[in-house]
């Protein structure tokens, strides 16, 4: 053969090999699992919002300046620049995602973070926000509430511990920077706690369970890729070798990185038992002392975050009052005054959170009550009455520190109706009345405990166009209606879903008449009044 020939025959055969590689390095990476959750939730670049706080400052610009360096030192992230002088509360960017779409329009970043710090008569509250930028909801949150501490370097340890609480909430560890063949590089190393010959799970994010009302992670579920062994760790690097996976190329560039950390049980000595000796705490010479008599597993209390129902029993004192007229003075009734010493009533309220500063409400209120018949020759000489109260009210929510279950004034708006239904009698006393209006009302609540747990305040409700209908006939005609409440209330939280209430209420409905009605005898009122006092007893269950 010609030497000619022999570098033919060599070339041909190079090329032949190098397609029969990349042919097989192609049917290796023939495989894909595609999904958008996984890609929507993939973050390396970060911007921070301006911290706020309700002292012009002072604890803002250090603490900012604080979260700035520790997104810096997180060597998956690249820290994006932001020049924002003005921005919404961080609760305006949780509750509507428009807020923060229009404040990020220009930011090229995956997720944003938004912190805001207020100090009040029980400590100082921190509020630490996670965003993701393709929809503009909050994906992971760290509240620090009432801090008894108000030093600035007390407040970084604790937004250090905050921030890194955040960043752990993230449903994945790291990701593939590279693969070649079945060699990959990995963007975490010794400052992430990887050790060389640890195995590693590659894993696909298919589902976000997210909170239906504030949005933030609770949960997601995983597809497993694969498997890796780390064979050598730098510290943001580390390099190793996939041992498993679901299919051939499964595991792909951008691939993401779980199981760093597992969850270790102890090896138990038979199948029967429960572990180690030793490992029943139970069985140890101080577990009397340690759980006391009769212990039970303890179990986090989940935190209301939908709203509320309760029941309330009152006894109160009623009294009305008619005044009479007649065309015929010498058969003028005169004033008719009605009263009941005591009553008892029942109350039901429920109420509905739509987001930390809209919610509803609806109360329902009943009674039953006695009064003596004031009209001389008039029967039954004893007049039994029904109360029937209860409203329908939109809530908006002031809140005073960033804290839904701290100090706050609430607006109300909405509708009310109140009956008090009467017995009839002859000659016609009192009539059944009915007063329904628009309810606008204020209502201030306040801490008087630094932990929250005891509150007090106060509700003033105004009815506006007060309408007033009388069975079986009306007393007068033009009529002028006024219907005012007014409350003190005081709630004690027993535990994290349960609260005792307190309150007293005052109502006052009245009516003035520029002429005659449908009485008989041409007789007519030319004023009524009713007033009820209640002193209330209840219990409200927070889900």
């Amino acid at each position: 053969m010609t030497r000619f020939g022999l570098i033919i025959l060599l070339l041909f055969g190079s090329i032949h090999s190098a397609l029969a590689q990349s042919n097989e390095a192609t049917v290796e990476q023939t495989a894909q699992y595609i999904s958008q959750v996984d890609d929507d939730i993939t973050i390396k670049r970060v911007a921070i919002l301006p911290l706020t706080d309700n002292l012009d400052g002072i604890y803002a610009r250090p603490l900012e300046a604080e979260l700035i360096s520790l997104v810096k030192k997180n060597h998956q992230w690249d820290l994006v620049e932001t020049n924002l002088s003005e921005i919404p509360s961080v609760l305006d960017l949780e509750e509507n995602s428009k807020n923060l779409a229009k404040v990020s329009s220009n930011i090229q970043a995956d997720a944003i973070i938004a912190c805001r710090i207020s100090k009040g008569p029980g400590g100082t509250s921190i509020r630490l926000d996670l965003f993701l930028k393709n929809d503009n909801k909050l994906f992971a949150q760290e509240i620090l509430k009432d801090f008894p501490r108000f030093e600035i370097n007390e407040l970084k340890e604790q937004l250090i511990n905050m921030y890194s609480k955040l960043v752990a909430k993230i449903p994945y560890s790291g990701q593939i920077l590279s693969r070649q063949q079945n060699r990959v590089t990995v963007n975490i190393g010794k400052a992430d706690g990887i050790n060389k010959d640890q195995i590693i799970s590659v894993i696909q994010v298919i589902k976000l369970n997210r909170h239906p009302k504030f949005n933030f992670l609770i949960s997601t579920e995983k597809e497993i890729l694969g498997k890796i062994k780390i064979l050598k760790v730098d510290d943001n690097l580390s390099f190793g070798s996939i041992i498993t996976e679901k299919e051939k190329g499964a595991i792909k560039k951008g691939a993401k990185i779980s199981g760093i950390d597992f969850v270790n049980y102890s090896v138990p000595d038979e199948l029967s038992g429960g572990g180690q000796k030793g490992d029943n705490l139970a069985d140890r010479d101080d577990s009397k002392v340690a759980f006391g008599k009769a212990p039970s597993e303890w179990i986090p209390t989940q935190s209301p975050m939908f709203g509320e129902v309760g029941i309330k029993l009152g006894l109160g004192t009623f009294g009305e009052n008619m005044n009479l007229t007649n065309s015929n003075s010498a058969l003028s009734p005169g004033g008719q005054d009605g009263k009941a010493p005591i009553y008892p009533s029942i109350g039901l309220f429920g109420e509905l959170w739509l987001n930390p500063k809209w919610q509803l409400r609806v109360e329902f209120l009943q009674g039953v009550l006695s009064t003596g018949n004031p009209r001389a020759g008039s029967s039954p000489g004893t007049l039994n009455d029904s109360l029937t109260y209860y409203s329908m009210t939109v809530g908006y929510n002031f809140l005073l520190r960033n804290d839904f279950f701290g100090p706050k004034i609430r607006l109300d708006f909405g509708g009310m109706s109140y009956r008090m239904f009467v017995d009839s009698s002859q000659p016609e006393s009192f009539t059944t009345v009915n007063y329904s209006g628009i309810l606008i009302g204020v209502t201030g609540i306040l801490p008087i405990d630094e932990r929250g747990k005891l509150m007090m305040g106060a509700t003033f409700n105004l009815v506006l166009l007060p309408n007033l209908t009388e069975q079986p006939e009306a007393s007068g005609g033009g009529a002028t209606n006024n219907i005012n409440n007014f409350s003190v209330f005081v709630e004690k939280k027993l535990r994290e879903n349960i609260k005792l209430i307190g309150s007293l209420d005052f109502l006052l409905v009245s009516t003035s008449f520029s002429g005659p009605g449908s009485r008989a005898n041409g007789e007519y009122a030319t004023s009524m009044s009713q007033r009820l006092t209640t002193a209330n007893v209840g219990v409200a269950y927070l889900f």
